[in-house]
């Protein structure tokens, strides 16, 4: 049983299937005039705007952890029919760090984490005092660690209903807001449950059907981190995924306003193998009395009391460390010197000193043996590439794309939605124009 939110309306239940409208595609020369902002600025009260009702829909599928090439090696039926009938890109190029938390929050609001503010699936802010877990209820669900305006804000601050089969930030109040319909992650059900949904969402009357919903499946990841990426496992979570999407395809298909429907596939990251014996122990590198440590896999956060030289030295500390005695794996910098492609610099949820480790080296504190695979390491690195891939109504069919940054992604799926992106974030709409119809761009 998946349990459903529905917060606007005073609802809380499993929502339904009901009769289904068909609603028309919005014209050409509405495509290329988004509205003004705001319509709605405390969100819809779970009834679309009469403005909107002639708008298109949008799914927005992640699969986490669904690494760029896994479409080559693997069959892929369901992906191959999206590519077929819209475009695929050859890579989706993550934020550093390349974890969930900030990367997906990354699609969803078209800027760094630098920028939106979750720096790490757990960091520190020094300003609150207090640590994000995105392990723990309480910081998820908490609007206030979260920055920037999020797709479903944008489209429920506009007048459109939006709903949220999981995704990083749909749990929480985003400056006051979220999607009428959500999921808490330990409700999620199975993929199959969660399609459904998904379903029964589209084919409600049209004042109330969502116009964006958001789904995500998390198969791929987990099985990457149990066995690796090179692993019978990753294989049949690949075959899995594909068949949950030609389920939630042929149901759009079978909608009588099916033509109306882009479905967007994304995924947050890529996933490498773990280097044996890889592992560095930061606390046997270096003198870390007096630093708070928050420390994700492939990189850390160090928090030194003791100014600047201080902070000068823990940093030479862990490269003394890392680089003597035959061991090497990565590097540390002061804040202001982490090198600028990473777009990680400027938020005090940062660390004093960086720890950045290279492709399948981990850091740790001594903790427990690292997984078989993993990710957040440099988003330069292909294996750190994800997936993009699109169709709908106003996408060009049998279109290829080299690989782009997913902050691009944000202003792409305000164009197909018809509304107004903020107009503050990192991505462009220029990147992905060439794969709107023209009439669309």
């Amino acid at each position: 049983m998946v349990l459903i939110v529905a917060v606007a309306c005073g609802l809380v239940g499993a929502a339904g299937a009901t009769g289904a409208a068909s609603a028309p595609a919005a014209g050409a020369a509405e495509a290329a005039q988004p509205p003004g902002r705001a319509t709605t600025p405390d969100g819809t009260g779970g009834v679309n705007a009469p403005e909107t009702l002639d708008k298109p829909y949008l799914v927005l599928v992640s699969l986490d952890g669904f690494r760029h090439d896994y479409l080559d090696l693997y069959a892929t039926p369901s992906f191959d029919r999206v590519a077929a009938r819209g475009v695929i890109a050859d890579a989706l190029v993550p934020p550093y760090p390349s974890l969930t938390f900030p990367a997906h929050y990354t699609i969803a609001t078209g800027l760094h984490p630098e920028r939106h503010g979750l720096v790490g699936n757990r960091f520190f802010d020094p300003d609150r005092g207090a640590e994000y877990n995105y392990r723990d209820r309480a910081s998820v669900e908490d609007g206030a660690w979260y920055g920037g305006e999020p797709i479903w804000v944008t489209a429920e601050t506009q007048g459109m209903v939006a709903a949220a089969m999981l995704m990083v930030g749909t749990e929480a109040d985003v400056g006051g807001v979220r999607s009428t319909f959500w999921t808490r992650y330990a409700d999620r059900g199975t993929h199959r449950e969660r399609v459904d949904q998904v379903l029964d969402w589209l084919a409600l009357p049209p004042e109330r059907r969502p116009h964006l919903v958001t789904l995500y499946f998390s198969a791929v990841d987990g099985a990457g981190h149990r066995a690796g990426p090179a692993s019978p496992a990753v294989a049949e979570a690949v075959e899995q995924v594909d068949a949950d999407l030609g389920r939630l395809l042929d149901g759009i298909d079978a909608l009588p306003h099916g033509g109306a429907v882009s479905v967007v596939l994304v995924s947050d990251h890529g996933m490498g193998a773990v280097r044996p014996g890889g592992t560095i122990d930061l606390t046997a590198v270096a003198d870390l009395r007096g630093v708070r440590a928050v420390v994700s896999g492939p990189g850390a956060n160090l928090f030194v009391a003791g100014g600047a030289a201080r902070a000068r030295a823990v940093r030479d500390d862990v490269n003394d460390g890392i680089g003597g005695g035959g061991l090497t794996g990565g590097r540390a910098y002061l804040r202001t010197e982490v090198p600028a492609a990473l777009r990680y610099r400027d938020n005090p949820r940062i660390g004093d000193v960086v720890v950045v480790a290279d492709p399948g080296f981990m850091l740790d504190l001594g903790s427990p043996p690292p997984p078989a695979g993993m990710h957040g390491w440099d988003p330069r690195h292909p294996d750190m590439h994800g997936i993009f891939l699109a169709l709908g109504p106003d996408i060009r069919p049998g279109q290829r794309l080299g690989p782009f940054e997913s902050v691009h992604v944000y202003p792409f799926l305000a164009r197909l939605l018809r509304l107004a992106p903020n107009p503050d974030v990192d991505g462009d709409l220029a990147v992905l124009a060439p794969v709107l119809a023209p009439a669309a761009r």
